[in-house]
């Protein structure tokens, strides 16, 4: 090999890993969870939300990144009945309640009188805007890894319930079932809900076709 084929080859390889770390560095960028461009941005007063709808599902996400779960708050109406303000805040927002009854029972105090909340109004045009809002939690935040926890971020979606339900018909039993989530998901922590909300779903569904069957059992005797 003479010396103008080993230049060339030393600087196919060079190319090569160049690619090579570009690629891999591109990778990285993709499922670094991270990532400044999937980061959900910090509220901004004047911020304009086409419904309520993408407004909480904004505040929820945002929420969910920071480490905190989010609850309605407030609410205002006007005089027609029509929703003007509303107010999302940390679920630690307000102050624990106790009284003589449960004084004794030993439970988790989860409220601080956390501040960290948005509050929104709607336009004339049935927009919604940010009015103000406050970052600051006097609490620990959770890890990123724990916030698929709160129940705010918990969900079934409607495909995983007809799915579910066709299961249990199927005489499928329930750590079975969700287990077949798990399975097609890749594990346990890139489904959206838990084994109780799958438990929870299955028994309100059969509570239903009890009452159902109850029904239909009272039509055809009463016929």
């Amino acid at each position: 090999m003479n010396r103008m084929e080993e230049n060339s080859n030393e600087l196919n390889e060079m190319e090569d890993a160049a690619n090579l770390e570009e690629y891999s560095s591109a990778v990285n960028e993709m499922e670094d969870p991270t990532n400044i461009k999937d980061k959900v941005k910090d509220p901004e007063v004047g911020a304009i939300f086409d419904s309520l709808e993408e407004l909480a599902e904004y505040y929820k996400n945002y929420g969910k990144e920071k480490g905190f779960e989010v609850s309605k708050r407030t609410s205002s109406k006007g005089d027609g009945g029509e929703l003007k303000y509303l107010t999302l805040a940390c679920s630690r927002s307000g102050k624990s309640k106790c009284n003589s009854r449960n004084s004794l029972k030993l439970h988790p105090i989860t409220k601080t009188d956390c501040q960290a909340r948005v509050r929104a109004s709607i336009c004339l045009d049935g927009k919604w805007k940010v009015c103000s809002f406050v970052l600051e939690h006097n609490h620990e935040l959770s890890t990123p890894s724990k916030t698929r926890f709160f129940r705010s971020s918990r969900t079934i979606k409607p495909y995983m319930k007809r799915k579910i339900e066709v299961n249990d018909r199927a005489g499928i039993r329930p750590n079975k079932n969700y287990n077949s989530f798990v399975f097609e998901a890749g594990g346990h922590d890139k489904l959206p809900f838990l084994e109780k909300d799958c438990r929870n779903y299955i028994h309100k569904m059969r509570q239903l076709r009890l009452g159902e069957g109850d029904a239909t059992a009272i039509t055809a005797w009463r016929g």
